[in-house]
Parts: structure tokens; C-alpha cells; sequence
């Protein structure tokens, strides 16, 4: 399974789908409204993720393909980067892996005729004659990441999955950074340095 993501000034569009190529198949597309202006906003956006990421991504090997948000010229919203910053902290409750899909990437694995957008050739591909219910401008930019990801191209970097116990907790010195824990000198059983 995989998630195609796209934050968007007031939702995060959520693409599940299946396959690859001929068989790509979007199963479902759904939309999580969010206030970005509030706490309680962004914690009950990050509780919603969790669950549709825990309930369909748990039974087979899942990823989330994050559509990026853009920079430059045409820069995505505030709103818009805290949704993804949001994403990728459910993604690491949920234990999934995110690989992270920029617009720039879409036109070539798409098959875009010279001078076509991305997202008009998504919306041929994914949504021919308007036929599905649910889809929007964010659920064209799901769809693309997904497929992107089921085509196997290139990406970004994958995000590290970083479990809660990663971080060292040592009686004399309370809890360390991750960074401090992968830099620090080794220790002996005892909790003692050991000798290098």
C-alpha cells in the first residue's frame, strides 16, 4: 500500500493506492480538514493520521510518498508546511517510511507532452471524464506521489524511522539527544566509559 500525500493550506489529502504501471490502482481518496492556527488544531490533525496510517498501512508493507512542498517562486503556505511537518511526525508514530516526491520530479515519470503541467496529465490519468467523487487540486498531487513511488523512480531521501527508545536515558545524566547518543564515547556494561 501506498499513501500518496499532499499538504494544502487547509487539508491533507491522503491518495491510497495499490500496484504499479498498468496495475497502479487508487483504492481511496480521502481529505483531513486542519486549523493550522492552533495546537489543538495541528494535535488533532496529527491523532487523525495516526489512525488512518495505523489501520491501513499495518497489515502489508506501506510508505508515504510526501509531495514536497515547494520553494522559489511559487512557494507553498505556512499552513500548507506544517501539514507535512505534521505527516511526517504521524508517518514516525506509525512506524511507515516516508519518501519524500517534489513537483519538479512529476512531469517526467507522468509521461507530460511538452509544455503540459504535472497536474493536468495526473488529472487524465487518475481522474479521466471527472469521474471520481472525492478529487481535488491536493488529490491530484497524492495521486502523482503515489505513483511515483509505485513506478519505482527515483526520490529523495527517506526519512529515518526514529522509535521512541531510541533515545539513551542514563540515571546520572537524564535523557540525551539522539545526536548525543550516536556521538558519545562508548560505554561499558557498567555505565561506565570504557577504556579506547
Amino acid at each position: 500500500m501506498i499513501f500518496g500525500v499532499n499538504p494544502t493550506k487547509d487539508a491533507v489529502v491522503i491518495a491510497q493506492a495499490t500496484g504499479s504501471g498498468e496495475t497502479f490502482v487508487i483504492k481511496s481518496i480521502r481529505s483531513i480538514q486542519f486549523q493550522a492556527r492552533s495546537g489543538d488544531g495541528l494535535n488533532e490533525l496529527l491523532q487523525r493520521l495516526v489512525v488512518v496510517f495505523d489501520l491501513s498501512g499495518r497489515s502489508r508493507r506501506s510508505t508515504i510518498a510526501l509531495l514536497g512542498s515547494s520553494s522559489g517562486r511559487f512557494k507553498s503556505s505556512v499552513e500548507a508546511i506544517k501539514g507535512e511537518a505534521i505527516t511526517e511526525l504521524a508517518a514516525a508514530k506509525s512506524g511507515l517510511p516516508v519518501v519524500r516526491v517534489t513537483a519538479a520530479s512529476l512531469k517526467k515519470v507522468l509521461g507530460c507532452a511538452p509544455g503540459q503541467k504535472w497536474q493536468a496529465r495526473a488529472e487524465e490519468r487518475f481522474n479521466p471524464g471527472s469521474s471520481r467523487k472525492n478529487w481535488s487540486h491536493g488529490a491530484v498531487g497524492a495521486a502523482a506521489a503515489a505513483f511515483k513511488i509505485a513506478e519505482g523512480q527515483p526520490t529523495g531521501i527517506r526519512s529515518a524511522i526514529i522509535s521512541p527508545c531510541a533515545v539513551a536515558t542514563d540515571s546520572r545524566e537524564g535523557n540525551r539527544s539522539l545526536k548525543s547518543t550516536l556521538t558519545a564515547r562508548p560505554r561499558s556494561q557498567t555505565g561506565l566509559r570504557a577504556s579506547t
